[in-house]
């Protein structure tokens, strides 16, 4: 990265263009979006002003920063450390009064609609002591035992290309924000490029950024922190934020890979550039990138146990241009910059099949055959992976739709392939029998068709006889998977009998209705019994029996004529079904039907 905008201190406090909007209700309101971006970056809270856009409360990968507890334990940075200084002296304490005593920050970044990659930054402070001079450094490489707790001599660890934020405050009306880069003799740097100091490293390349990219603000009203527990209210000019297009600022520049990965903030006792650097936060892993990734990945289906076959593929545009993959095996080319790469896997030698060819995002990828044309865009990770299969020996279970059902009910049947390839079709024939080796009483309960390993249920077969009834489904196979029947006795069906029930009715005495239903075309008899009045249980020998055939359920009546009570009393009548091979017997209740002899 190369930013060669070149001014001094003095000229970079020209005010940014940014707006700090009014309070609304009470709230900051923003003015505008930056383009490509729905972050409301300058309207000095922390909470969405308008639905669909998006604030410190819902940003995506946020990263925090927090310091220690004010006191004699916080620490800042001491014997006059400023901000060209590498090896730097950390020490604990206090933070003077008239000095920022910094409390958080966060920090957020994300490829916007347009492609461009933005940053976003917020900070809180204690106390509002008017002017906010603040530095936000940015680094490629995190530096080793920088922490929260650090005292000492550190030496901060600087790359070529580091970013450093600078976001001054006056105390009233807009922030200004500038952009420095970290710059080394041996990246071809020289000192006319430093910003301040006359020796390099130094920052330099200073850029004054302005409201086209970027845009911040400092609370002109109390505001809430929903990101904290209880949700403080924060007073004026306790909290800021900047919202910053890096690629519009030139720090990612078409065609470059750029990726950073530790962020901190540390305050300025003045908005001088050459300031002591007092109160800091530590710093936190952050990835504000534009550099893309493509992986490669290897999936077998049914390979044999310890099977080591490797596939080959060649690249265009990635070095190396050559691989090769195992199954579960993978190659990442990473920092990759927007532009056109592909992928083509070798055809595979028998008994190998190619199966299928996926990207991820799919949008990102042409597929012809076993090659992936790739547009990589900014920060964009794209995973393709490649599928083939040795010839499956998948298994095949069914699961029945009821395992007990009275007879004349019906039945389905559900069938599962396991270990099949995920495109498996051919087909699947379901059959009933009446034994349990299968080979008995066959009927078919239907053949259909499978489609990408779905097997569709059988047809609904009803059962008019009781018994135990076998279900299979056999599999046919396809070019990719052998064929499968599934075991005979895994699935058993037992149909049971019907259970009719039965109403009496006295009839012109002494004759007697039993009308039966509920019954399963019922067969068999109806035996009337008639008790004299002495046998109240309806448990001796009856006064009268009569037997009448049963076919189907109905009204079934006695036909006595000539038989006479002679006896005084209540006689009573108890009648029975005798039942059949598909129905349960039934009775009716002693005496529920009956008539009085009061002559006798």
């Amino acid at each position: 990265m190369k930013l060669t905008h070149r001014t001094r201190w003095g000229a970079c406090l020209a005010t940014a263009g940014l707006v700090i909007a009014g309070a609304t209700s009470g709230q900051p309101a923003f003015a505008a979006l930056l383009s490509g971006s729905t972050f409301e970056g300058d309207d000095g809270n922390l909470v969405v002003n308008t639905a669909g856009n998006t604030d410190w409360a819902n940003v995506a990968g946020l990263n925090t920063g927090i310091d220690l507890p004010s006191g004699s334990s916080d620490n800042s940075f001491g014997q006059g450390t400023k901000e060209d200084n590498a090896a730097v002296s950390i020490v604990s304490g206090s933070i003077p009064p008239n000095k920022n005593d910094l409390t958080r920050f966060y920090e957020s970044s994300e490829q916007g609609s347009n492609g461009h990659i933005f940053l976003y930054l917020g900070w809180e402070r204690l106390v509002n002591i008017g002017n906010a001079n603040l530095d936000f450094e940015i680094n490629q490489k995190a530096t080793a035992g920088f922490t929260g707790t650090t005292t000492g001599p550190v030496t901060l660890n600087r790359t070529a290309g580091d970013l450093l934020v600078t976001y001054d405050f006056g105390g009233s009306g807009t922030p200004t924000l500038g952009l420095n880069t970290w710059l080394t003799a041996a990246a071809g740097n020289t000192v006319s490029q430093c910003f301040s100091a006359n020796a390099l490293p130094c920052w330099g390349n200073h850029v004054s950024l302005n409201g086209t990219n970027s845009q911040g603000a400092v609370n002109t009203v109390p505001v809430v922190d929903p990101l904290q527990t209880g949700t403080p209210s924060l007073g004026i000019g306790l909290f800021g934020e900047a919202a910053i297009d890096l690629t519009a600022a030139g720090v990612f520049p078409p065609g470059v890979c750029e990726a950073f990965g530790s962020t901190f903030v540390k305050s300025r006792s003045s908005s001088s550039f050459t300031a002591e650097i007092k109160d800091f936060i530590a710093p936190v892993a952050v990835n504000i990138s534009n550099c893309g990734s493509i992986t490669v990945k290897k999936v077998t289906q049914n390979a044999p146990a310890g099977d080591t076959t490797s596939f080959a593929y060649t690249t265009s545009n990635l070095t190396p241009s050559t691989f090769s993959l195992q199954n579960g095996g993978s190659t990442t080319y990473p920092k990759l910059s927007a532009g056109t790469y592909g992928v083509t896997e070798a055809a595979q030698s028998a008994p190998w099949n190619f199966v299928s060819l996926t990207c991820d995002p799919a949008s990102a990828a042409t597929i012809t055959g076993q090659t992936a044309s790739i547009a990589l865009g900014n920060g964009q990770n794209v995973t393709c992976t490649y599928t083939n299969h040795y010839p499956n020996s998948p298994t095949i279970a069914t699961t029945l739709s009821a395992s007990t059902v009275t007879v004349g009910g019906s039945v389905h049947d559900s069938a599962t392939l396991t270990g099949a390839t995920s495109t498996a079709g051919g087909t699947v024939a379901y059959t009933v029998y009446t034994n349990n080796t299968c080979s008995a009483g066959a009927q078919s309960a239907g053949t259909v068709t499978v489609s990408n390993g779905a097997v569709p249920d059988s047809n609904a077969v009803t059962f008019n006889t009781v018994g135990t009834y076998y279900w299979q489904a056999v599999y046919s196979g396809d070019a990719n998977n052998n064929g499968a029947t599934s075991p005979c006795t895994s699935e058993q069906l037992v149909v049971t009998k019907a259970q009719p029930t039965v109403a009496t009715a006295q009839d012109l005495i002494p004759n007697d209705n039993f009308a039966l239903s509920a019954g399963f075309s019922p067969t068999g008899s109806i035996t009337f019994n008639l008790y004299a009045p002495s046998d109240v249980t309806c448990a001796g020998t009856p006064a009268l029996t009569q037997t009448v055939s049963v076919n189907g359920n109905g009204t079934y009546s006695t036909t006595n004529s000539t038989f006479h009570a002679t006896t005084a009393g209540t006689w009573r009548w108890a009648s029975s079904y005798s039942g059949d091979g598909n129905n349960q017997t039934a009775s009716s209740t002693c005496g529920v039907e009956n008539f009085t002899n009061n002559n006798g």
